[in-house]
């Protein structure tokens, strides 16, 4: 009887592991076929290389990139209206908020990692000020120079 209860928990372990497979597969849109039953089961997502599928998607960014593009200037304006106060958790929240609107801005990741510098992030403001030098930000190699050589002050 064990044996008989052993097999029961690993068949369910097993029904559990695919049907984990399959949600995974249909949900980023590819095809998946189950084991028991020869089904085959398509997303509704449908092929993301389907050209109707990606000139809908594009459609749809062209469409909401107005609001996309106003929503970003506000929450800019309010990093940049933090950073002249010194709200330095006001900064990185509203540049977050900005850079998910999908525009970016050099001088965004230079003002966030400014922010974590004063609030002694150095590990993020270095990742910040490599970002704002990599979009041409001239004032972040000096900034990235100063966080290094905090850093290396703080593990002495």
């Amino acid at each position: 009887m064990p044996y008989l209860c052993g097999m029961i928990k690993w068949y369910d372990m097993k029904q559990k592991v695919v049907m984990m497979a399959l949600m995974c597969l249909v949900a980023v849109g590819g095809k998946a076929q189950t084991f028991g039953n020869d089904q085959v089961v398509v997303s509704p997502l449908g092929n993301l290389y389907d050209d109707a599928t990606m000139e809908m998607a594009l459609r749809a960014a062209r469409e909401t990139a107005p609001r996309r593009r106003q929503a970003y200037e506000f929450y800019r304006d309010q990093a940049y209206e933090a950073y002249r106060m010194d709200r330095w958790n006001d900064v990185i929240n509203n540049v977050n908020n900005a850079l998910n609107t999908g525009f970016h801005n050099g001088s965004l990741y230079f003002f966030r990692g400014f922010a974590y510098e004063s609030l002694g992030h150095f590990k993020y403001a270095k990742k910040d000020y490599k970002m704002a030098r990599k979009n041409g930000v001239y004032d972040a190699n000096a900034a990235l120079e100063r966080v290094k050589q905090k850093m290396k002050a703080k593990r002495k």
